[in-house]
């Protein structure tokens, strides 16, 4: 027990006073006018209180002066805030950040993980004062402030039960800094957390309740925040976990696929299951697997006569996280795109155009230099039937609306402000390739040292466009963005046109990366499809759709059957954010009703499917050890013993009353 004073010395001697004032009111003697009665029987009761109030007689025992008396003892104790160290939180200011990440939905005594972050936090909100503040946040990759800085405990506690499990992974960096944010000067957080900023820092108390699976952060300014570290969950729990499922075409045979899988087992048994193969929601093969504890193994299942379809991969083995005994990959749908190829005539062109792969994923069109001028006439702002227009040699008058590659030309200049400009060189030559960009997929497999040009031009992107190749002159070729659209502009031609007839200006095209080139441009530029397996992304991360020009509205159907409304905007790939459900979506192109592409959504993450449980964080290289959820601190007391003075009170006003009236 301990005692805190609140009242100064004067205050102190005014409260001392006040007991010998009480006891003199029993001592008093009082002025009684004599009065003759015929006998003393009926008063009695006067005659005791003539004793009490005389000042030399010895006071006798009344319940009343004790009450009186336990009544000041009471409000005197009050007044020193008695107290003991109990298990309340500190801190005028307390930030609850619940991790609801895919791992926090291990099961563990019939509640998840979340759960019991939950039921801890609701205590801790419970054991706060009147005048204490929180905060609460739910985290996952990203960071959602749930309610911000009140005293107001039910919307604490509303703020935390509205917090639902996600399928996301975890990382706990952007909570952290909305924290920061609000306990550190100079920072600004939120606008919805109501907090305001002052000059000065506001400490404040951080409780991380998780199960530790974000790692550690490298860099972690925490200023005045004090951060505990509240374990969650049971390590060593027992979890089978699929890590990687996709599907390939079997080259030897047509319309043949392969489906392969990887599978790890993070607990400290083996584990025998089987794992089933589903096509469109029925099973199409199942086997038998057996894993050691600590490894993995991988799964192959042969598909036969497939085209187009949903995988689904089910382990059957109850564990305490059923979300990753789950995976899915889906067949993409056949898209051929249109190419348009103007050229006054290249043979090396037309060849590369003529192969299997390219033949496979586009539709060529080939027209010569005359229909330069259908282009010209056509009205630009029409969408264009094309998804690809190749000009070797010559250029359109204005641009039309379509993805395009220039092949030793140019883009024609416009007066429009917004039209990208491209900076060209005066011819030149010889000249050799020095340098190719590894990071475009146009350009990664291109081998380029052993290609001779006779003569070309240095080609300059405008702002916003990407090198892909230097050569002894300079930048000789480049892509840029033009609105929703890319143009990729080469510096010099495979053949030159001129009065001696058709001139050999390289021997790029009699090599075997010219090919390879065409196919990139196709693929990447175009948007054909090559890949059998759809693309796959983890829960809530943004996916980039490269689809056809001609459209300008798309709808993405989600697993549920949701729908998702996608416009064309200025950006060339449309980026889709809907994906916190599991499994397999779908795209279509305005009204059709075959889908335009298909891409799944699935936890392949060996952080969260491993489901120990950390001792401790690291945090901007600080190691915070673990705690209890509750911690050490003071429990005040003089609010009780205020109520028991008022009690008292009530009581001595009860008995006083039925003496006089009784």
């Amino acid at each position: 027990m301990n005692w805190i004073n609140t009242l100064s010395w004067p205050w102190w001697i005014v409260l001392a006073s006040i007991p010998p004032a009480v006891l003199s009111l029993y001592f008093l003697k009082l002025r009684r006018r004599p009065v003759e009665v015929p006998s003393t029987m009926l008063w009695r009761k006067a005659l005791e209180d003539l004793h009490v109030n005389s000042i030399w007689q010895r006071l006798r025992n009344n319940i009343l002066l004790w009450l009186q008396l336990l009544f000041l003892l009471l409000a005197i104790l009050a007044c020193l805030r008695p107290g003991w160290q109990g298990t309340e939180s500190v801190g005028d200011r307390r930030i609850y950040i619940i991790d609801q990440s895919a791992s926090m939905q291990t099961m563990e005594g019939g509640k998840t993980r979340l759960e019991q972050a939950k039921a801890q936090v609701r205590n801790l909100i419970s054991q706060t004062g009147s005048d204490d503040v929180g905060m609460v946040i739910a985290f996952s990759d990203r960071a959602d402030v749930r309610q911000g800085f009140t005293k107001d405990k039910n919307k604490l506690l509303s703020a935390v039960e509205s917090i639902e499990p996600t399928q996301r992974t975890t990382d706990i960096s952007e909570a952290l800094r909305a924290a920061a944010g609000l306990a550190n000067p100079g920072r600004s957080s939120f606008d919805e957390v109501g907090d305001i900023q002052v000059a000065d820092a506001i400490p404040a108390t951080v409780f991380v309740m998780s199960d530790g699976a974000f790692g550690g952060l490298d860099e972690a300014d925490l200023g005045q925040l004090k951060v505990e570290y509240v374990p969650v969950g049971e390590s060593k729990q027992s979890n089978l976990a699929i890590l990687s499922f996709a599907v390939q075409r079997n080259e030897e045979k047509q319309n043949a696929m392969e489906a392969f899988a990887r599978i790890a087992n993070f607990g400290e048994e083996a584990i025998r299951c089987t794992a089933s193969l589903e096509l469109n929601g029925e099973l199409a093969d199942a086997n038998e697997i057996s894993i050691e504890p600590g490894k993995e193994t991988a799964l192959l299942f042969d598909l036969q006569q497939l085209e187009q379809g949903d995988l689904k991969l089910v382990l059957d083995h109850q564990d305490p996280l059923m979300v990753d005994n789950v995976a899915y990959a889906a067949i993409r749908p056949s898209r051929r795109i249109s190419v348009l190829v103007v050229t006054p005539g290249n043979s090396a062109l037309e060849a590369a155009l003529q192969t299997e792969r390219c033949q496979r994923i586009a539709t060529v069109q080939l027209e010569s230099t005359d229909f330069l001028s259908t282009l010209d006439n056509g009205d630009s702002q029409q969408a264009s039937p094309f998804d690809l227009i190749l000009f070797d040699q010559c250029a359109p008058k204005k641009m039309p609306n379509a993805n395009t590659l220039f092949l030793g030309t140019t883009p024609p200049s416009d007066s429009e402000a917004t039209m990208p400009v491209w900076t060209v060189g005066p011819d030149d030559g010889p000249l050799f390739i020095l340098d190719v960009n590894r990071q475009n997929p146009i350009t990664q497999y291109l081998e380029m040292a052993s290609v001779t040009v006779f003569e070309g031009h240095t080609v300059t992107p405008p702002d916003g466009g990407t090198v892909l190749m230097t050569s002894s002159i300079g930048t000789i070729f480049g892509v840029a963005p033009r609105g929703p659209f890319q143009d990729a502009v080469l510096g010099f031609s495979l053949v030159e046109s001129s009065e001696r007839g058709i001139e050999i200006n390289t021997d790029w095209g009699r090599k075997r990366s010219f090919p390879v080139f065409i196919y990139s441009v196709i693929e990447h530029l175009g948007g054909g499809i090559t890949e059998a397996s759809a693309p796959t992304v983890l829960p809530g991360q943004a996916i980039g759709l490269t689809l056809s020009n001609r459209f300008d509205t798309y709808r993405v159907e989600s697993p549920s059957g949701e729908i998702y409304a996608l416009e064309r905007n200025s950006e060339s790939r449309l980026t889709f954010t809907r994906t916190d459900e599991l499994g397999s979506y779908r795209v279509f192109a305005g009204e059709e009703k075959e889908p335009m592409e298909t891409f799944c959504v699935n936890l392949f993450s060996p952080q969260e499917s491993k489901l120990d449980v950390m001792s401790g964080i690291e945090l901007g290289g600080n190691n915070i050890a673990a705690t209890e959820s509750v911690i050490r601190a003071r429990q005040e007391t003089w609010r009780w013993l205020l109520l028991l003075a008022l009690v008292l009170l009530m009581a001595e006003w009860l008995v006083f009353n039925r003496r006089i009236f009784g």
